[in-house]
């Protein structure tokens, strides 16, 4: 009896482990679309320099360290944007749980000032909110000033003082 037990219960899990593990995908997929739609929406926001729209989409953290009037001013003094038609070239989630996501993204900036552009390939957290996917309102305002100054203020030169010899028959 024991031995149709067993083999009814191996047979079992061979049958059911595959669906489990197609749903346990597909939830990875769904989040990681999830999670990539949002973070398109905030890159797409950026380029139409909706900051408003962008700080709304930032996680709890970052909105509360980052008021509205300070993060728009960061972002319209940053010297760089979204370069257009190349806002997120390629995303993949490569992390994941169920309240925060780590995307790989290839994206393109261009600089404000000059004709430069530039695809560069770095990682984005992003954390499950109020069933939103948020982002943090930091990595854009880190992005904004991607490109070097046009200048480096000059550094105040350091001079040692004069050396003074002291009298003879001093006691030091």
């Amino acid at each position: 009896m024991r031995r149709v037990l067993a083999i009814f219960l191996i047979g079992a899990g061979i049958l059911i482990l595959p669906r489990a593990a197609l749903t346990a995908e597909s939830t990875w997929q769904e989040v990681g679309q999830q999670a990539e739609a949002e973070f398109r929406s905030a890159m797409e926001a950026w380029a139409y320099e909706e900051y408003w729209r962008l700080w709304d989409m930032g996680s709890k953290a970052s909105r509360a360290a980052l008021s509205r009037e300070e993060f728009t001013e960061r972002m319209r003094r940053g010297n760089s944007r979204p370069a257009a038609g190349k806002q997120v070239e390629a995303a993949q989630m490569i992390s994941g749980s169920p309240d925060s996501a780590v995307l790989q993204v290839s994206f393109g900036l261009e600089d404000k000032r000059r004709p430069w552009t530039e695809s560069t390939n770095r990682p984005f957290l992003l954390r499950l909110e109020d069933g939103r996917w948020r982002v943090s309102l930091w990595d854009f305002v880190g992005l904004a000033n991607y490109f070097p100054p046009d200048f480096f203020p000059p550094q105040p030169l350091i001079v040692p003082p004069p050396h003074i010899p002291r009298p003879k028959g001093s006691v030091r």
